[in-house]
């Protein structure tokens, strides 16, 4: 597979719902290597939360689980030069272990040269 992911060895899925927010921060990064969320290099194992159930938690935001589906909300720090699909975020699914793709931090200005 590319980037080197591989399918998940259950049929775990995750939906991350990203909550932009304006900070002078380090970039959101996330790796799902089921059931284990790896969060700016923090990991979680999502199986800790019940069949069921919905918890908030300080870093995944509201969490739930049902079966082998997951569900977390993280805040997704960005620059003042961030593009729009950083500042409305659509959710993200993952249905293959590896790095998850999450929207960029900014973008560079470009300047335009006078001649």
């Amino acid at each position: 597979m590319a980037n080197g992911s591989k399918i998940n060895k259950g049929n775990e899925m995750l939906t991350i719902k990203l909550s932009p927010v304006r900070a002078d921060r380090e970039p959101l990064e996330a790796t799902w290597n089921a059931p284990i969320l790896t969060v700016n290099q923090e990991p979680f194992d999502l199986t800790e939360l019940p069949d069921g159930a919905t918890a908030t938690h300080a870093i995944l935001g509201e969490v739930s689980r049902t079966g082998d589906d997951y569900s977390v909300k993280l805040t997704l720090p960005h620059g003042a030069n961030a593009p729009y699909e950083t500042r409305f975020p659509q959710d993200v699914t993952v249905a293959q272990d590896g790095p998850v793709a999450i929207p960029p931090y900014g973008q560079e200005e470009v300047i335009d040269e006078l001649d």
